[in-house]
């Protein structure tokens, strides 16, 4: 009877941290908005990463890096790059530093708002968010950026910046490249 009850009170608990989680997550769609938490699939980065040169020592973020899957990617081809993953949502952010913390890897994850990191020292970004953000944040990449930082982005073009490279992944999925 005993263990019954306890196994029911934790079935409970994680049912309400989980509901929890995702009324947080609409709050912060729906009226903050943030970009979802939606992973961008391998075949997208594999495609991404095969476009990149990243040189020794180089600097690279993931803004809304989730569980660091672009970060990941990046360290298999390029381990001597640094690499910075910046992540508000808590659950992603959770899940990205208890899977790194199981390997060796030297990925940074940052639970913080993107807006409120400086990127100045970046030469690479990935991002995958939305169009409301990236129209906000492409004034972030001209104040902060150095010269020659590379922006990669996922479905949504920043609004005034004309692309270097844009790559299909498919008929309906893009990838934008710009060299600031």
């Amino acid at each position: 009877m005993w263990v019954s009850f306890t196994i029911m009170t934790i079935i409970e608990i994680f049912l309400i941290v989980f509901a929890l989680f995702f009324v947080v997550q609409f709050f912060n769609i729906l009226f903050r908005g943030f970009a979802p938490y939606v992973s961008t699939r391998s075949e997208v980065i594999n495609k991404i990463v095969n476009e990149l040169d990243v040189k020794e020592g180089a600097t690279v973020y993931e803004l809304g890096c989730g569980k660091a899957g672009f970060l990941k990617a990046i360290e298999e081809k390029f381990p001597k790059a640094k690499l910075i993953g910046i992540e508000y949502s808590f659950w992603p952010y959770f899940v990205a530093k208890l899977q790194l913390s199981l390997t060796e890897s030297k990925i940074k994850i940052i639970k913080k708002n993107i807006f409120k990191v400086n990127l100045s020292d970046a030469n690479e970004i990935y991002c995958y968010l939305n169009r409301r953000t990236m129209e906000r944040i492409e004034k972030k990449f001209e104040d902060e950026c150095k010269i020659g930082t590379e922006i990669i982005s996922y479905q949504f073009p920043l609004p005034t910046k004309q692309p270097a490279k844009i790559i299909e992944v498919n008929k309906n999925h893009k990838v934008y490249f710009y060299n600031l």
